[in-house]
């Protein structure tokens, strides 16, 4: 399902936006001139948003970027769909993307694990797969805060330490997450002011994922009791990542000056 974003002209809200993410890409030092950036793009709002914004400064930040779209062959003639809307947004915008057909449910069966899952592995196989064909490069993942708390929330019933506490996390490795500092409803303010459009998969709207119940259920609960509920978890998830740097740094200190060789 398309989504069509109103026609608009930047103004002071869009600006805002930018900055935001410029301020907080240059935070933690994500993206350096000269770097090849592998995008993510499944054609949802976020990843729309993620490349219009990174098309927008690959010129003056001095990057390359290479889209990748993986098509799970879950969801027929509407995947197809997605798989064109992606193709046309990134011709527009001057970017090559590769395309990927992976079969989700066989992966899910030989790995046994849920199609969900198997789908993360998938996409990240891809993206990984493109990066060396690069020659190396940092992967954009197009996670926002909304997504940091949903699994911030799974990690907790499911139980865990202070690691599943800091969920998602700004950088992971060579992984990049530059739309960490922004809410859904700014994803889509930005996309609808641009005039932009988004594809809206028909399975996010579904209660069958786990994730999909805290995202349709459990955040907007929360959120009655204090509407700033997603903010204040990716806040913690920040502090929470700050705890086990400095843990981590004082054990790597205690063993240098206490361990003994067995």
């Amino acid at each position: 399902m398309t989504t069509k974003g109103r026609s608009g002209q930047t103004d002071k809200t869009m600006w805002k936006t930018e900055q935001k993410v410029k301020t907080y890409v240059e935070k933690f030092h994500m993206i350096e001139p000269g770097d090849t950036i592998v995008l993510g793009i499944s054609g949802g709002a976020d990843s729309v948003c993620l490349l219009k914004l990174l098309s927008k400064w690959k010129e003056s930040w001095g990057i390359s970027l290479k889209a990748v779209h993986v098509h799970h062959q879950l969801r027929g003639k509407e995947a197809d769909e997605d798989e064109a809307f992606v193709r046309r947004l990134c011709e527009g915008e001057g970017i090559v993307c590769q395309v990927f057909h992976e079969d989700v449910q066989g992966i899910a069966n030989r790995e046994k694990t849920g199609l969900e899952e198997a789908g993360r592995l998938a996409r990240y196989r891809c993206f990984t797969k493109v990066c060396e064909e690069a020659g190396g490069g940092k992967i954009a993942l197009a996670h926002h805060q909304d997504d940091l708390a949903e699994t911030m929330l799974h990690h907790l019933v499911r139980g865990t330490g202070i690691a599943g506490l800091c969920s998602l996390k700004p950088v992971s490795g060579n992984r990049i997450r530059p739309l960490l500092c922004l809410g859904k409803e700014e994803i889509l303010a930005y996309l609808e002011e641009a005039g932009q459009s988004w594809i809206t998969d028909s399975s996010n709207l579904e209660d069958d994922y786990t994730r999909n119940r805290i995202r349709h259920k459990v955040i907007p609960l929360l959120e009655e009791i204090n509407t700033a509920s997603v903010l204040h978890m990716a806040e913690t998830a920040e502090l929470m990542e700050q705890a086990a740097s400095c843990m981590e740094r004082l054990g790597g200190l205690l063993v240098e000056k206490y361990g003994k060789e067995q």
